[in-house]
């Protein structure tokens, strides 16, 4: 049995191509043959079941293991510098999940839940038991809106390289951040590469490019291991959340014995 706030999992849900006629932009082009039906979704790989971290030794990002810090312009990286400087003292305040606000991309793809893949005609849905999140990647051919309005999860679109799915996301809400103390600006572009290396194992790179912020692309690498008999669990933050919080919205971790 798992208990849903003390164990690390991960699930994710994805979905194939539809009709461009079916699609909001008429027009565009579709992006892929594969997965814009549901015939032609069971031609996809079989991504079915839960996904979790990999935490065997060696596993690229297994577990809770953060990359290295990315390289930062001299504007960010002397904010960055604030922000350490403030952890040391024990002056940084609590992030907002603290107060169960979920952390947007890309740390959202970061936590240690599982994650499902739901396949549907022109779209991959991506479910994240963590604070019971859901991304939609549209796989139809659209492109991004002009203006995106600013969201958690962004703006994604996506299609299929043979068995990689590669996902392009813009639009982000501008508090979610780039790595712990580094934040992003309005020019922020996620690429994902998602794949299975192994008939159980999956590997999901992440590319992050802001000129504002980062002197070169931020790149890192996960691995997930497959679980068929694993269901996402209701993830209910503020359920059992008996914290308090401090005038400045510091929480305190206080359990209800």
């Amino acid at each position: 049995m798992r208990v849903a706030m003390g164990i690390l999992l991960l699930s994710l849900a994805a979905s194939g191509t539809a009709a461009a006629a079916d699609a909001p932009h008429a027009a565009a082009a579709k992006s892929s043959p594969q997965g814009d039906t549901w015939a032609s979704i069971a031609k996809l790989p079989d991504w079915s079941g839960v996904w979790d971290f990999d935490y065997s030794a060696g596993a690229p990002g297994g577990g809770l293991v953060r990359p290295a810090p990315p390289h930062l312009t001299p504007e960010y990286a002397a904010k960055y510098a604030a922000y350490k400087e403030r952890q040391k003292h024990g002056e940084e305040q609590q992030t907002s999940t603290a107060n169960c606000v979920p952390p947007g991309m890309p740390q959202i793809m970061a936590q240690p839940y599982p994650v499902e893949f739901l396949f549907t005609p022109g779209k991959v849905t991506v479910a994240i038991e963590a604070y019971s999140q859901m991304r939609r990647i549209f796989t139809d051919g659209r492109k991004h809106p002009d203006d995106p309005d600013p969201t958690f999860q962004g703006n994604s679109i996506g299609h299929w390289e043979g068995d990689t799915l590669v996902v392009d996301t813009v639009g982000f809400i501008p508090t979610s951040t780039i790595a712990p103390g580094v934040g992003h600006s309005d020019q922020m572009r996620i690429t994902e590469r998602i794949r299975k290396i192994s008939d159980d194992v999956m590997e999901i790179k992440q590319t992050i490019v802001d000129p504002k912020v980062l002197t070169e692309p931020y790149t890192s690498v996960k691995h997930y291991k497959r679980h068929k008999d694993w269901e996402i669990e209701e993830y209910i933050c503020s359920q059992n959340n008996h914290d308090s919080a401090d005038p400045e919205g510091r929480a305190g971790f206080k359990i209800q014995e």
